[in-house]
């Protein structure tokens, strides 16, 4: 996987990207949370290892114009929260225009009813020298 190639490690919370597919210049996702995190997914708003694991979808879908490293949010813009505590989602992600580094994001459950939206998140490429360099200031 891209991320891991350029510094970036996930752990099993955060590996939940069970599906993916395209379809017109639109980027299709099924991922879950594994079974121990499950019971934890009514503390927040929306999972954030459910959100994390619906963006990586992007590291197969040549949607973004992107560049080299993985790419990691940026700024958001129309953030809209319909319903909490998924433990699995359906997604799709959207370029917002030609050669564009930002997506649309529609997040529904498995029964298809709307959880969270996105009109437009920026994502920056970020390498692995950059990753490194914050790692070492934590420690």
């Amino acid at each position: 996987m891209r991320a891991a190639e350029n510094g970036l490690e996930y752990g099993p919370v955060f590996q939940g990207l069970r599906r993916a597919w395209r379809r017109d210049g639109e980027v299709f996702a099924e991922v879950g949370l594994p079974e121990g995190e499950r019971e934890r997914a009514g503390q927040f708003g929306l999972h954030p290892a459910l959100f994390d694991a619906a963006l990586h979808a992007l590291g197969v879908s040549g949607v973004l114009a992107g560049g080299s490293g993985s790419l990691l949010p940026f700024s958001w813009r129309g953030f809209a929260l319909e319903a909490v505590g998924a433990t699995s989602l359906r997604v799709r992600l959207a370029s917002v225009g030609a050669g564009s580094d930002a997506v649309s994001v529609l997040v529904g459950d498995e029964s298809g009813r709307g959880v969270a939206s996105v009109e437009s998140l920026v994502l920056r490429p970020v390498d692995a020298d950059q990753l490194n360099a914050v790692g070492g200031a934590a420690r």
